[in-house]
């Protein structure tokens, strides 16, 4: 029995980048790299290479494979000092393909600057006024940035990109490639993630640490949260240090975003940037989720637990684990349809003229016997409109389960995203609607019952001393425990317009 998927829910966008000190052909390996972070952006890629002749920029809409076949790798892979390569899926700015990254502006002294984004940036109307030209009203926040750059004034582009990162707000890893040099920057909260690699003679700037895995490089530190690094031929240097502000990591990265195989630190005060060795792998984190959802919210007479693929399956195996439950793979994703490849979510382009766009494909295991008269259970990382739980439920009620119950490994998503994640409208939003009463939400799905982890558990699922700051207000605990959970509290660490939020109120 296939279900049909659509997610309002989409991804960031994914960035590498790549440098020698000598000039080498980069691009396949780039694309390798790049390749590992397909799932953070699937709507367009684009590469820039800087060579003896100049840099070279290509973008196109589609996944990298599409975007980069044989013909158009043969036509660039030229040697380079330096590469970089975003795999996109839109934030800020219409699907204009100016806003397609690499974004390239020529300074006033000529030089070509380059930059990938991952991320929003806040207060934008604000951004534009500072360009003396005019722009194209759905110019993205990225172009904005980079066009910011190209105005700076400074002895250095060292002096440049440190000015220019000052005068903005908002959530953003980037990386900026121009003359021989290339730069990784954080915001001051490190909302986004960053990572430096090596391989040999080999510099590599990544989104997630599994882009290292692919291409066989060591992980060797987190860019820090306000800290700006420069890799030239002498090698890397920080040119401005980790900032003092707190850290305010996205937990929707825990949560959905990121591979289950990649690593992420756990950001507490003795774990230091560099301890690659204490990170936590993202699988076992959402293993936590659902062994603390067990401890909260057991279901002790279930027949079995089942995980939507791919990120629920860790949530609903931890959970069974945990109980001492059968775990039963009887949904299944199929990889190799047309669909089913690409991550689950729709284009906001497409939403007016498309009620339903279909990128993925689930189905049931249509044996009977595996259902009839079960009480299920089904793990999955959030629900955010409830179109696949609605789906999934009826038709598992439809093949003679008795009951069905929801396990949920992120807290009720209430609220929009401003800081980088395309959630659109709260009127979408099925917590939203009900205000987060689990009982109304279960009513609307059809389900038996609908169980999310608390936000207490959900971040003692990623503090591997499981020590949790306690705030006054308990809406801040994502922001007190170095996270942040916006889109389930209303809190963030800044806010639309650029204001920064007051430091929570600490009773233990």
């Amino acid at each position: 029995m296939e279900i049909e998927i659509d997610k309002p829910l989409q991804e960031k966008c994914g960035i590498v980048g790549i440098f020698t000190a000598k000039l080498t052909k980069q691009l396949p390996f780039a694309l390798v790299a790049a390749g590992a972070l397909q799932h953070r952006g699937q709507q367009g890629a684009g590469v820039a290479i800087q060579t003896a002749e100049g840099i070279g920029r290509y973008t196109g809409n589609g996944l990298i494979r599409q975007v980069f076949n044989k013909k158009i790798v043969s036509r660039f892979n030229k040697k380079a000092r330096w590469t970089l390569v975003h795999c996109r899926y839109g934030t800020f700015g219409g699907y204009n393909k100016i806003n397609l990254q690499p974004c390239k502006v020529k300074a006033k002294d000529g030089t070509d600057i380059c930059v990938i984004h991952n991320g929003e940036f806040a207060a934008t109307s604000e951004m534009r006024k500072k360009i003396p030209h005019p722009l194209p009203p759905d110019i993205s926040d990225t172009y904005l940035f980079t066009a910011l750059l190209a105005e700076s004034q400074g002895s250095s582009w060292d002096t440049k990109l440190i000015k220019t990162l000052r005068s903005v707000a908002g959530a953003y890893s980037l990386i900026i490639g121009l003359d021989n040099r290339i730069y990784a920057a954080r915001d001051q909260f490190g909302i986004r993630p960053l990572f430096v690699g090596k391989r040999k003679d080999v510099w590599i700037i990544a989104s997630e640490t599994y882009a290292f895995d692919k291409v066989g490089a060591n992980v060797l530190h987190e860019v820090g949260k306000g800290e700006i690094v420069r890799i030239d031929r002498k090698g890397l240097k920080v040119i401005q240090s980790s900032s003092m502000s707190p850290k305010h990591f996205c937990d929707f990265e825990w949560a959905y975003f990121g591979r289950p195989n990649s690593l992420l630190p756990t950001h507490e005060k003795n774990t230091a940037k560099s301890d690659v060795k204490n990170w936590m792998a993202i699988s076992t984190f959402r293993e936590r989720c659902g062994q603390i959802l067990a401890q909260e919210l057991p279901i002790k007479n279930a027949s079995f637990v089942v995980g939507v693929p791919d990120s629920g399956v860790y949530v609903a195996s931890g959970y069974a684990n945990e109980l001492g439950i059968p775990y039963r793979q009887v949904i299944i994703r199929d990889h190799f349809d047309s669909n089913g490849i690409q991550r689950l979510f729709m284009r906001d382009d497409q939403k007016n003229s498309i009620k339903k766009k279909v990128l993925g494909k689930l189905s049931l295991v249509p044996d009977r016997r595996i259902w009839q008269d079960a009480i299920v259970v089904i793990g999955d990382d959030s629900i955010i409109r409830g179109n696949v739980s609605i789906k999934i439920t009826k038709a598992i009620f439809s093949l003679g389960a008795k009951e069905v119950h929801w396990i949920i490994g992120f807290p009720p998503v209430k609220h929009r995203c401003h800081l980088g994640v395309s959630i659109r409208t709260h009127e979408e939003l099925i917590a939203s609607r009900h205000n987060g009463d689990s009982g109304k939400i279960a009513k609307e799905l059809g389900t038996s019952s609908i169980r999310y982890i608390s936000n207490r558990g959900f971040i003692k699922a990623r503090l591997l001393s499981n020590y949790i700051v306690v705030p006054k207000d308990q809406d801040e605990i994502f922001l007190a425990n170095g996270g942040c959970g916006g889109c389930v509290t209303g809190h963030y660490p800044i806010s639309r317009a650029g204001e920064i939020h007051s430091p929570p109120t600490i009773i233990s």
